[in-house]
């Protein structure tokens, strides 16, 4: 297989996101030479030249539409032709829990593959004219699980945002559970600041990993949290629902509970509390994610594409 050169596109300077890391983590394990260019913050003339300062055969984006407080879209959709014609292959990832993509046009002439993370393969295809694969999160890279640290030790950590809107179903189910004196440790907090280049510590130190499915109602929509901890071996929680049994066996790779049910995820928390079937899921979980999920098969099933495999 030749090397390729490969660019990632995306908001490298201010928020290095599970996507962006996991592109470039992707494409160097798969043996490419990868330079990652940050979309923001900077001229589309500054951008234009890095990119085809490296010569990249391949172009990996997202945060493409939607954008118009950063550039002018028809200057990135320009942008894109231009690299088009020089012979690179462009890529957008849409990751978005969205039934209909936020642009709703057809963009043959500026992308040549997308990439989604649910079912609804078709339905983008017939919007937006190009091929479209589907492409889940993943989980990064580790030869072993990690050692705990006192930072996240815990009896169950919760990662991400509360409040209303979307996140209001999970809110009242946390909070309903401290209620009843189950103690989950919320993060990121002010002690540990960001801690997404920190899963692997903290999958390996916290008890247990509590999970919660949204936007249900989407077909095959995973976010990046199953992969995450799973992958780095926590021991994880996660509501019943179709979506996590398409990619994980229960029992096995993570427990399951009720959704919305207070006692029965009391019971599962409290059985697994120092058993011994604890030790043999994480494992489980993290051998099998590492083998099925990581960045390397992601970037493969991106190349197979590209090479026409």
């Amino acid at each position: 297989m030749k090397q390729l050169r490969i660019v990632g596109l995306g908001d490298y300077d201010n928020y290095l996101s599970f996507f962006t890391y996991s592109v470039m983590e992707g494409a160097i394990r798969t043996g490419n030479l990868f330079r990652p260019v940050p979309f923001f913050g900077h001229d589309l003339s500054v951008i234009k030249e890095q990119i085809l300062w490296f010569k990249p055969q391949i172009l990996i984006a997202h945060m493409l539409f939607g954008c118009g407080r950063w550039h002018n879209q028809a200057s990135i959709f320009q942008m894109l032709r231009d690299f088009r014609r020089k012979g690179i292959y462009v890529v957008y990832h849409n990751g978005d829990a969205r039934k209909d993509p936020r642009y709703m046009n057809d963009i043959s002439p500026i992308i040549d593959l997308g990439l989604l993370n649910q079912d609804g393969i078709d339905h983008y295809r017939s919007i937006w004219k190009i091929p479209v694969i589907r492409w889940p999160y993943m989980c990064l890279y580790q030869k072993e699980i990690a050692d705990q640290i006192d930072l996240y030790r815990c009896n169950i950590a919760f990662t991400g945002g509360l409040g209303g809107g979307p996140h209001k179903e999970r809110t009242e189910f946390i909070y309903a559970l401290q209620r009843r004196g189950i103690k989950i440790k919320l993060f990121p907090n002010s002690e540990t600041g960001n801690t997404r280049f920190q899963t692997a510590e903290m999958a390996a130190s916290a008890n247990m990993i509590l999970g919660m499915q949204m936007e249900r109602h989407l077909k095959g929509y995973l976010d990046v949290r199953p992969f995450q901890y799973i992958g780095a071996g926590g021991l994880y929680l996660h509501d019943k629902c179709a979506q996590m049994d398409e990619f994980f066996e229960d029992g096995k790779h993570y427990i399951s509970y009720d959704k919305d049910n207070i006692e029965d995820f009391i019971n599962r928390a409290e059985m697994l509390r120092g058993g011994p079937m604890t030790q043999a899921i994480r494992e489980y979980g993290f051998k099998y994610c590492q083998a099925k999920h990581s960045t390397k098969q992601r970037m493969e099933e991106i190349l197979k594409v590209y090479k026409g495999v």
